[in-house]
């Protein structure tokens, strides 16, 4: 029995298994609960343990038998890579799941997403708790470009992406007013918006324009993933290239993002940037937290708040004309990873408090990972 580190890296050193079933133990050290944690086992770990494993025939249950949601990750792999399921861990405490042979259930989504190029080429993806959507080619003739993240606020665990679009593009309704599901009242334009990525070099922010090309990684039910690739554009005197790697796990307000550039061969720094308004806030934690948090009041139309935490450590936070920036240092040949959300007033978060709360939480949640044990 040997622990192994899980969080964003899982460092796995096992024993061999002579059940048809391996038992997964799960340590939480933070004094706060952690009601939905992604946990992965990668098909080696499977394979390896569980005799005879056919990996679309296997099932996750908690200690006292119940079957949980799992599953099959490809990383846009034509092989799966490792079986994801979303743990409940006390403050403090422990958890204990099964993976065994069986039969999986029909599972209803809880993570979606689509290129929709009915809508002039823009991808959105969603969760039981929030969505988000960023932006094609085809807008740029009418808006302009813009490689900012907007989100969508909802006060439903449904999947209502197809939905509201439909209803929208038909003239019924409108998704930027609330229809007791949600809406998009988030205004992105030539901006960040909520929480996207770019280079931060002599204090000015490098835009890039449009993604240009889009892959699907994984589609549901607990996690929803993809890939954007952006036409080069300048930074000061040199020509970038961008990717993006974007995921969403059911139960999270926040949508995690990989960062990869290329063109600059030297160490530079990045911000994540969340767009200031007139009739925002800006909600701001000590260094240590590697975090920031606005709010943006919307009257009737209840608070918008927006956060990012990031994985690595910041170099700074600032605020400029147009934005409250988190800064890091984006290190060439290596991805950077970092997490960018929001949260509402009228589903959730009543109060600065508790948006700002779950922030930390979430920030500590990187900094202590999960322990797991694998028997």
């Amino acid at each position: 029995m040997k622990q192994i580190l899980l969080f964003l890296i899982s460092i796995l050193v096992f024993a061999g298994c002579t059940d048809d079933r391996i038992r997964i133990t799960l340590e939480n050290k933070l004094p706060f609960d952690r009601p939905s944690e992604a946990v992965e086992i990668p098909v080696p770990v499977l394979t390896g343990n569980i005799p005879e494993c056919v990996l679309s025939q296997l099932v996750v249950t908690d200690s006292e038998g119940t079957e949980v949601i799992s599953q099959l990750i490809y990383n846009g792999q034509t092989d799966p890579q490792s079986l994801l399921f979303m743990a409940e861990v006390k403050a403090n405490e422990s958890s204990e799941y099964y993976i065994g042979k069986g039969t999986p259930a029909d599972y209803e989504a809880k993570a979606y997403g689509r290129f929709v190029p009915e809508r002039m080429d823009d991808y959105t993806w969603e969760n039981d708790r929030i969505a988000f959507r960023i932006y094609g080619p085809a807008l740029i003739a009418k808006d302009g470009p813009s490689n900012g993240l907007d989100v969508w606020v909802k006060r439903t665990d449904k999947m209502v992406i197809d939905k509201w679009y439909s209803e929208y593009l038909a003239g019924k309704n409108s998704y930027h007013e609330d229809n007791g599901e949600g809406c998009d009242s988030y205004k992105v334009g030539r901006t960040l918006g909520a929480g996207a990525m770019a280079p931060f070099i002599d204090d000015s922010l490098w835009l890039a324009i449009n993604f240009e090309t889009w892959q699907t990684l994984d589609n549901g039910p607990l996690r929803t993933s993809f890939r954007l690739t952006y036409p080069p554009f300048m930074v000061r005197d040199m020509m970038v290239t961008e990717t993006r790697t974007i995921s969403l796990d059911a139960g999270s307000q926040l949508t995690m993002i990989t960062e990869e550039y290329r063109g600059i061969d030297s160490e530079f720094t990045v911000a994540a940037g969340i767009v200031r308004r007139e009739e925002g806030s800006s909600l701001l934690f000590p260094p240590e937290a590697n975090a920031v948090a606005y709010r943006l009041d919307g009257g009737e139309g209840g608070i918008t708040y927006v956060g990012s935490v990031l994985t690595t450590p910041a170099v700074e936070v600032t605020e400029s004309k147009d934005h409250l920036l988190i800064v890091t240092r984006y290190n060439p040949g290596t991805p950077l990873v970092y997490y960018t959300g929001a949260g509402w007033s009228k589903w959730g978060f009543e109060s600065d408090n508790a948006w700002t709360d779950y922030i930390s939480r979430f920030s500590q949640r990187i900094s202590s990972p999960l322990m797991m044990t694998i028997e």
